[in-house]
């Protein structure tokens, strides 16, 4: 049995980049994030606005940051190092106990987590298309890292095995923005929706991959590709 990647065995131990922010930074992110999850941009804030959402004088701010874009980058990207690592962890447990549950624990394990990061979710998803480019860019380079470390697991743990690597990279790629775009459907669903949207993701993993197997195949000569029925 190959051992879980050390990132994804810290997630167990509880070591969150998250637990280990200074206290008035911490509470300067929480407080950006609490007043952006309705859809303002993070360059929509003041600096008073926030530290009294943070309980914090207004200089506290500047011990922290330099700027707003600089708190923004930083929000994302605290979120993401407690994401990757879990997700990491769930896939390889679910590898060792049964490889075919790997989808649907994965998705269990990352819906359970924007539920618990409801804020930061949502201002990532505005921030996605939103007017600052270096937010953008931040947000689009930590999917990027969440979909390269689903890739690096994919071969390393040999899910996909006749995949080449350029093929399960652009798969991992259109799953994570899927279910990044999902995850705002999850927060605001009834109980028995969040059900079904689970179900969907599961199915669009799995209907990807099958269908990048089927095209490799084909590609290869050993397969014939047709859209009829």
């Amino acid at each position: 049995m190959k051992p879980v990647p050390e990132a994804a065995a810290a997630a167990e131990h509880g070591v969150a980049a998250g637990q280990e922010l200074p206290a008035g930074k911490r509470k300067l992110i929480e407080a950006a994030l609490r007043l952006t999850a309705g859809g303002r941009s993070f360059t929509s804030l003041g600096l008073r606005e926030l530290a009294r959402e943070a309980g914090l004088n207004p200089n506290t701010f500047y011990r922290h940051f330099d700027t707003l874009d600089d708190l923004a980058r930083e929000a994302v990207e605290s979120v993401s190092r407690r994401l990757r690592p879990m997700l990491r962890r769930e896939r390889w447990l679910a590898a060792h106990d049964e490889p075919h549950s790997v989808p649907r624990r994965a998705c269990v394990a990352f819906f359970a987590f924007t539920l618990e990061n409801r804020e930061a979710f949502l201002s990532a998803l505005a921030e996605y298309h939103g007017t600052s480019r270096a937010l953008r860019e931040a947000v689009r380079a930590n999917l990027h890292e969440v979909s390269a470390e689903m890739a690096d697991d994919v071969v390393e743990l040999e899910l996909m095995p006749t995949l080449s690597r350029e093929t399960v990279d652009e798969v991992c790629t259109q799953i994570v923005l899927q279910l990044f775009h999902l995850s705002a459907e999850y927060i605001d669903a009834n109980e028995a929706r969040r059900d079904a949207l689970i179900a969907y993701a599961e199915r669009f993993i799995v209907r990807l991959f099958a269908g990048a197997v089927l095209l490799a195949q084909h590609e290869a000569g050993r397969a014939p590709l047709s859209m009829r029925a």
